[in-house]
């Protein structure tokens, strides 16, 4: 059996402070707080001119070619540089391997969480910041393939207090689960507790991990929060070491005041390091990933883009290097659904749907949405869906082949002026309403065998 060379427990502080905020949008209604249950679901990020869902991958229509109409919906595709290369992934993965077996002084090893994660939120933290843990771990997981995307459980976790005791977190952390306390640093267990004061900290193996943040610290700004739990779960997944801001901007830089928050909290770099740790190299014993360059040898910057447009929204997807990332994007309503007096019964919405399988095969088809406004429950059906060839530019309906049997169904309910699923097939939907009168809706549909972005119009 192979001894480690090094100790697998790690106490990793986030010192100092600043930065740029999570965008605008102050003027937009709020949305209510997100469960656990949401970590499931894409992100919805409030910017300066709009409200976009799913991933930071929408690029400029520009920078496409028209590719005709879907039942108005006008299409474009493209190939756009707005990745990282192979050579500055592997520099930045190359600072996180580290030695691990003594009988290999050669080999390193990227020390990558190995089982799908699970967030358990201790006992102890206050239920304002549950919202900020689910906001976070959703920006999270639009870098991390489909099977290791972190869910958030609905339990609490332990807290064993804050005085002198015998509660070593190793022992009440169940393997695959990653506790997550925010409390002032004064009232962390004191095993977990460091001797100087930090705005944040993460102890863990490749298998269970704890973090803990203080908002006094952070300023209780929802930002500097957000951006410190992002920096301690890149720990926990297995990015050990801290990245100067002079090579990379990246949630692994020190500090949160002086550096810049990016309204979907990671850069690219990030984004592509950690899909790249756990999609691209070899796990051996223990569950370590087995740094090897070569393993980038297929690598890409350039993604290939669908997107669609229509009055009030647009929407579509990116393909690269497997990892497909949906989005929607349009400008906020003025009032919550619930709220708008113009509109009674029930409302629907009518459009399309962009994005690709998991084998990166452009897909498409119809988007039909129905709400009734009483309950504020509705229906989402996907229907007529064709796929073509991979990172192909679809071609005219109905000159696709089927996918699967041709549709999928969903029950959702409208929170605020979001909505999610509820019930119906495999899959997450999340969505949102567009228009100063909600005229438009958009989001995105994530399962393990597709993904992709829709949009329609009353």
């Amino acid at each position: 059996m192979k001894v480690p060379a090094a100790c697998l427990s790690f106490v990793l502080a986030l010192y100092g402070c600043g930065g740029g905020g999570g965008g605008g949008g102050s003027s937009f209604p709020r949305l209510p707080a997100l469960m656990p249950a949401h970590s499931r679901n894409a992100p919805i990020v409030f910017l300066r001119d709009g409200v976009q869902v799913g991933a930071d991958a929408m690029p400029e229509r520009n920078a496409l070619s028209p590719a005709g109409t879907h039942d108005g919906v006008a299409i474009s595709s493209g190939r756009v540089r707005d990745g990282e290369s192979a050579g500055r992934v592997n520099d930045f993965l190359d600072k996180q391997a580290v030695p691990q077996y003594r009988d290999e002084p050669g080999d390193q090893y990227l020390n990558a969480f190995n089982q799908k994660p699970t967030i358990v939120i201790r006992e102890t933290t206050e239920n304002r910041y549950v919202d900020d843990i689910v906001k976070t771990v959703q920006l999270i997981n639009t870098a991390l393939p489909h099977d290791r995307k972190i869910t958030i459980s609905p339990r609490r976790g332990f807290h064993p207090g804050s005085d002198i005791n015998n509660h070593v977190w190793s022992n009440y952390i169940s393997e695959g689960e990653i506790f997550v306390g925010i409390e002032p640093q004064d009232k962390w267990p004191i095993e977990e507790r460091p001797p100087v004061k930090v705005a944040g900290v993460q102890v863990g193996f490749n298998s269970k991990a704890t973090i803990w943040v203080d908002p006094v610290t952070a300023l209780n700004n929802p930002s500097y929060i957000r951006k410190i739990l992002a920096h301690e779960i890149g720990h926990a997944l297995g990015l050990l070491e801290h990245i100067e801001p002079g090579e990379y901007r990246s949630i692994m830089n020190i500090g949160y005041r002086n550096t810049f928050i990016p309204s979907h909290i990671l850069h690219q770099i990030d984004t592509d390091a950690l899909y790249a740790m756990f999609s691209r190299f070899k796990e051996v014993q223990g569950g370590y990933k087995l740094w090897d360059p070569n393993s980038l040898e297929s690598w890409t910057d350039v993604s290939f883009h669908l997107r669609g447009d229509m009055e009030d929204v647009s929407f579509g997807a990116s393909s690269r290097n497997g990892l497909i990332q949906p989005w929607a994007y349009g400008s906020s309503p003025a009032m919550n659904l619930s709220d708008n007096q113009a509109l009674s019964g029930s409302a629907s919405w009518t459009g399309r749907l962009l994005g690709f399988t998991s084998e990166s095969q452009s897909l498409a088809g119809a988007a039909d949405l129905t709400i009734n406004l009483a309950t504020l429950t509705g229906q989402i059906d996907f229907t007529g869906l064709e796929h073509w060839g991979v990172n192909a530019t679809p071609g005219t309906v109905g000159s696709g082949q089927t996918w699967n049997d041709g549709g999928l169904r969903y029950g959702v309910i409208v929170r605020g002026n979001s909505f999610v699923q509820t019930g119906g097939d495999a899959g997450e939907v999340t969505g949102m309403f567009y228009g100063a009168e909600h005229d438009g809706m958009g989001g995105v549909v994530e399962r393990a065998d597709m993904s992709a972005g829709f949009g329609g119009v009353r």
